[in-house]
C-alpha cells in the first residue's frame, strides 16, 4: 500500500485539529493553538513514514521497480561513469528492489529521439545537457546563447536561479518530463580543430559540429562560423573524413571520445559552460512511493556531485594526456571572448523584437551571471 496506517492517522488527526479550529465558539484562539500542535504533531508523525513503508523490522520497503535510463555519452566518458554510480547508488542503497539498466552511447537513439521517448514513457531516465530544457520553451535558449557565460561560476549562478526553475516547470508541462537534477556541472566547450586559431578572425568560416540546436548554430552562424549539425556520436568520423575542420565539445570530451586523435588543435574557447541534467517521464514521477521517488532523486543528485567532481579533476589529466600525444593546446585571448560575447547582444535583441523571448530577458540573464 502506498499509504500506512500511520499516515492515514497523521491526515485523519489534521482534519480533526481543523474541525477543532473552526467550531471552537468563544475560544478561537485556543481552539487555534490547539489545532496548531495537533497538525503539527501529525505532520512529524507523517514525516517518520515519508521515506516509505517500513516492514516490521523497521526497514524501508521500496518495493520492487525496474528502469531503463539512457544517454548519448560514450562508454568510459565521466558522464558514463557518474550514470553507472547513480545506478549502483540506488541499487545498493534498495536492497535490489529497484534495478537501474543503462544504455550509454546513443543504444537507445541519438538525444532527441530519447527526450521524445521520456516523454512518451518509453524510456524512464535520460542523461543529457541542459539545452534539451529549449524544448518548447523559447525563452530558455537565452541561457544556451553560447558565447555569454565565460565562467563555470557565472553557469552556475544561472543555473540555480529562479529564472532557470521557472523554465524547468515549463518545460515539465509541455514535454511530461520531470528534471530530477541538474547539478552534473560540465567543464568549459573547446574547439577540436584541424585549423589553427588565435583570434575571431580565424574562426571566419569554420566547418564546425554543433548539436542540432537552432540557438547554438544561429551562435556560431552570428560569429561566422560555419556550423554543421552532427549526432554526437558521429563527429569523430566526420572529422577524421573532413566533412568538418573541427568539433565544438566539452574539453575533457575532446580526450574521452578520441577527438584529439584525428586533430591537430585544442582551442580553448572558455565561452560556454552548462550542466547535464537527469531527465524522468514525469507520469512515472508521480506514480512512484515516497521512497521510490526520495532515493532516485537523492541518487542523481549524488551523482551530480560525483561528476562534478569528476569533471574538476579529469580537465589537467586529459589535457597532458592530449598534449603528451602531439596536439597543440591554443587558449583563446580573453580580449578575443569578450568580442565573442559581445556579439550576442544582437541575437538577444532580434529574438526579443519577434516575441521569441520576453524584452529585458537577456539583460535578466547578464544581471545573474554578474552577481557576486
Amino acid at each position: 500500500m502506498r499509504k500506512s496506517l500511520k499516515r492515514q492517522l497523521a491526515v485523519l488527526t489534521i482534519r480533526t485539529a481543523f474541525l477543532l479550529a473552526g467550531c471552537s465558539g468563544g475560544s478561537q484562539t485556543a481552539g487555534k493553538q490547539a489545532a496548531d500542535t495537533q497538525a503539527a504533531q501529525a505532520a512529524d508523525d507523517a514525516a517518520d513514514g515519508a521515506g516509505g513503508e517500513q516492514s516490521a523490522d523497521g526497514a524501508v520497503d521500496y518495493g520492487s521497480l525496474e528502469l531503463t535510463m539512457g544517454s548519448t555519452g560514450a562508454a568510459d566518458d565521466i558522464s558514463t561513469q557518474a550514470m553507472t554510480y547513480m545506478k549502483d547508488y540506488i541499487e545498493e542503497k534498495s536492497g535490489g528492489a529497484i534495478i537501474v539498466n543503462t544504455f550509454p552511447s546513443s543504444q537507445l537513439g541519438q538525444a532527441a529521439d530519447q527526450l521524445e521517448m521520456t516523454g512518451q514513457g518509453s524510456i524512464d531516465l535520460f542523461l543529457e545537457a541542459n539545452y534539451m530544457t529549449s524544448n518548447g520553451v523559447e525563452e530558455a535558449k537565452v541561457g544556451s546563447l553560447v558565447f555569454t557565460i565565460t565562467s563555470k561560476e557565472e553557469y552556475k549562478r544561472l543555473n540555480e536561479s529562479e529564472l532557470t526553475k521557472q523554465w524547468q516547470d515549463k518545460f515539465c508541462e509541455l514535454n511530461n518530463i520531470k528534471i530530477i537534477a541538474s547539478n552534473w556541472y560540465r567543464n568549459g566547450t573547446a574547439l577540436v580543430s584541424n585549423r589553427e586559431i588565435h583570434t575571431v578572425e580565424d574562426i571566419q568560416g569554420l566547418k564546425v559540429r554543433v548539436p542540432q540546436v537552432d540557438i547554438t548554430m544561429d551562435c556560431f552562424q552570428t560569429v561566422g562560423m560555419n556550423p554543421t549539425p552532427i549526432s554526437y556520436n558521429e563527429s569523430l568520423l566526420s572529422l577524421q573524413q573532413g566533412i568538418v575542420e573541427a568539433i565544438w565539445c566539452t574539453e575533457d570530451a575532446a580526450y574521452t571520445m578520441g577527438f584529439y586523435e584525428v586533430a591537430q588543435y585544442l582551442i580553448e574557447m572558455n565561452s560556454y559552460f552548462d550542466a547535464m541534467y537527469v531527465y524522468m517521464n514525469n507520469d512515472l514521477y508521480n506514480s512512484l512511493t515516497d521512497a521510490q521517488r526520495d532515493l532516485i532523486v537523492e541518487a542523481a543528485h549524488e551523482a551530480g556531485v560525483y561528476y562534478s567532481g569528476l569533471a574538476d579533476d579529469i580537465l589537467e589529466t586529459n589535457v597532458n594526456l592530449m598534449k603528451e600525444a602531439g596536439i597543440e593546446v591554443i587558449s583563446l585571448p580573453q580580449e578575443e571572448v569578450e568580442k565573442l560575447r559581445d556579439q550576442m547582444h544582437g541575437i538577444a535583441e532580434r529574438y526579443e523584437a519577434d516575441g521569441v523571448w520576453p524584452v529585458g530577458t537577456y539583460d535578466e540573464v547578464l544581471s545573474i551571471i554578474s552577481k557576486e
